[in-house]
C-alpha cells in the first residue's frame, strides 16, 4: 500500500510542476509586460517634463529642445535621456539600497527608435502655429476673437482696405498740373493768369516723411540680420503635424493665432524692453531687418487705410462736401475760369481727406483711439487747416474727446493689417523674433527653433535575461 500510494505522489508531482513552472513563467511575462508598459509611460512622462522653460516662460510653448542647451540638436539626445529614464526605472536598486534585490525579470531596453517626428518649423512652421493655437483656445476659445472678426467684415465691405489716398492726390495734382490756359486770340489783350494750387500745402507737408510728422517718442534704429533666422536658415527637417492635429475653422484660427502674436509681442506704443527689435508687431507686418523701416511702412499703410475710411465718412457728411465745392467754386471764379471747378473740388477733397488721415495716425501713435468709421460730426480738420497744414498746426489740434464712444487703438489696426498678411509669411517671421529673444537669455544663445519638437513617434525594444524580447511603439506629443 505505502508503495502505491509513494508512485501516486510522483505521477501527480509530474504532471503538477510543469504546471506550476507554466504558471510562474506565465505570471513573469505578463507582469514584465506590465512592468513595461507603466516604465514607457513614465519615461514619456518625464521628456515631456524636459520642456524649454524660457520657451514657455516668454511665450507658454511647449517644446523639447533636443540640444538640450547646446550648440547641435539631436534625435539620439532625446532617445538617450528617455533610455536613462527607462532604466532607472527598470533597475531602482541600482540607485537605491533593497533587501530583497534580486530581478525576477532582467529587463533592460535594447533599442530605442525616434520613427516620426514634429519639429516647431516644419511646413512652413505649422507645428509652431498649431501649438500657438492649441494655447489660445485652450486660454481663451474661438469667443475671444469676435471682435475683430467684426472690424474685418466691415473693412472688407467698405473697401477700406484697397484705398490708396496717395495715388488720390497724385492724380488730384497732376491734374491741376495739367490745365493749359487758353491762348488769347490776336489783337486781345489778356492780363497773365496764375492757376493757385490749393493742395500746395499737403504735397509740402508729404515731402517730409511720415515718421516726423506722426511721433513724438524717439525713433528706434535697431537692426537684424536675417540670415542667423529661422526663415532664412537652412532648417533640420522633421515629418509634419500629427494626424491629431486637424484644423476646424480656418478663419477663427487664424484670428486666434495673430492674436497670440498680439499677446507676446511689443510695438511702438508699448515697447517690450526684453526684445532685440523695439517694433515687434510692426516687424511681423513687414519683415524688414530695421525697426525704422518698419515702422515707417506701418505708418504708411495706417495712412491709406485711414484715407479709406475718412473717404467714406467725408461723402456721407453733406457739410464737408458742400465747403469743398464752395471753395472750389471761389478759386474757379478768381481765375476766370469756371470749367476748372470739378478739378479744384477734386484736389480739395483729396488733400481734405489726406491731412485728416494724417492727423487721425498721429492720434494712434500717441496712444489715443480712432473710430474705423467716423460717425457724422467727428471730423478733426477743418479745411483751412487741412490745406495750410503743418508739423505745428497738427500739434494744436484736438484729441479723441470728441468721440462719444471708443473708436480703435494702434493695436486695434494693427490687427485689422496683419490679417493682409499671408499666414505663412506670419508665422516664419514670428518664428524669427522667437528665436532672437531666447537667443539673448543667459546659456541659449544657439537657440534654434528647427531644434525644437512637440511629437515623436517611437519605437522601443525591451529584451529580458529569460530570453523574451518586446517590442513597444508609442507617440509623444503635448496637447
Amino acid at each position: 500500500m505505502k508503495g502505491r500510494m509513494t508512485l501516486q505522489a510522483v505521477l501527480l508531482l509530474a504532471v503538477m510542476i510543469p504546471v506550476v513552472l507554466l504558471t510562474i513563467e506565465g505570471a513573469r511575462q505578463n507582469v514584465m509586460k506590465l512592468q513595461i508598459e507603466c516604465v514607457v509611460d513614465m519615461g514619456m512622462d518625464s521628456l515631456l517634463a524636459e520642456y524649454h522653460r524660457e520657451l514657455l516662460r516668454q511665450y507658454d510653448l511647449l517644446f523639447i529642445d533636443t540640444s538640450y542647451e547646446g550648440q547641435y540638436g539631436s534625435l539620439e539626445n532625446t532617445a538617450t535621456h528617455l533610455e536613462g529614464y527607462m532604466q532607472a526605472n527598470l533597475h531602482p536598486e541600482e540607485d537605491e539600497w533593497f533587501l530583497f534585490s534580486d530581478d525576477f525579470y532582467g529587463l533592460n531596453t535594447d533599442h530605442i527608435e525616434i520613427l516620426r517626428v514634429s519639429r516647431a518649423t516644419d511646413e512652413n512652421g505649422a507645428v509652431f502655429r498649431r501649438m500657438a493655437i492649441a494655447y489660445m483656445l485652450e486660454k481663451y476659445g474661438y469667443t475671444y476673437v469676435e471682435d475683430v472678426a467684426e472690424w474685418i467684415s466691415i473693412a472688407e465691405e467698405e473697401g477700406i482696405y484697397e484705398s490708396d489716398i496717395l495715388a488720390e492726390n497724385q492724380r488730384a495734382q497732376e491734374a491741376i498740373n495739367n490745365i493749359v490756359l487758353p491762348e488769347p486770340e490776336e489783337g486781345e489783350e489778356w492780363s497773365e493768369v496764375s492757376v493757385e494750387n490749393p493742395t500746395e500745402g499737403v504735397n509740402e507737408i508729404r515731402s517730409q516723411g511720415i515718421l516726423s510728422l506722426v511721433c513724438e517718442n524717439e525713433i528706434s534704429g535697431v537692426s537684424i540680420s536675417p540670415e542667423l533666422y529661422a526663415s532664412e536658415r537652412d532648417l533640420v527637417a522633421g515629418d509634419g503635424l500629427c494626424e491629431e492635429w486637424d484644423s476646424y475653422n480656418d478663419f477663427l484660427e487664424e484670428l486666434l493665432f495673430q492674436e497670440y502674436m498680439m499677446e507676446k509681442c511689443g510695438s511702438y506704443v508699448d515697447v517690450r524692453s526684453s526684445s532685440l527689435l523695439k517694433y515687434e508687431l510692426e516687424y511681423l507686418f513687414m519683415g524688414r531687418a530695421n525697426d525704422t523701416e518698419n515702422l515707417r511702412g506701418v505708418a504708411e499703410r495706417l495712412l491709406l487705410i485711414r484715407g479709406g475710411a475718412n473717404t467714406i465718412s467725408f461723402f456721407a457728411d453733406d457739410t464737408l462736401k458742400t465747403q469743398a465745392k464752395a471753395m472750389a467754386s471761389t478759386l474757379a471764379v478768381v481765375v476766370a475760369l469756371p470749367e476748372l471747378e470739378g478739378i479744384f473740388e477734386a484736389a480739395i477733397i483729396a488733400s481734405w481727406i489726406y491731412a485728416e488721415s494724417l492727423y487721425d495716425v498721429k492720434l494712434l501713435f500717441s496712444g489715443e483711439e480712432v473710430p474705423l468709421v467716423k460717425p457724422r460730426g467727428v471730423w478733426y480738420m477743418s479745411l483751412d487747416r487741412a490745406l495750410g497744414i503743418s508739423t505745428d498746426s497738427m500739434s494744436q489740434m484736438p484729441g479723441s474727446e470728441l468721440l462719444e464712444e471708443g473708436g480703435l487703438s494702434y493695436e486695434d489696426y494693427l490687427r485689422l493689417m496683419l490679417y493682409t498678411v499671408a499666414p505663412e509669411t506670419k508665422t516664419k517671421r514670428m518664428m524669427n523674433l522667437i528665436e532672437m529673444n531666447i537667443r539673448q537669455t543667459e546659456g541659449e544663445e544657439d537657440f534654434c527653433l528647427d531644434n525644437c519638437i512637440a511629437a515623436a513617434d517611437l519605437q522601443i525594444i525591451f529584451v529580458s535575461e529569460y530570453g523574451y524580447e518586446f517590442l513597444v511603439n508609442r507617440r509623444l506629443r503635448y496637447w
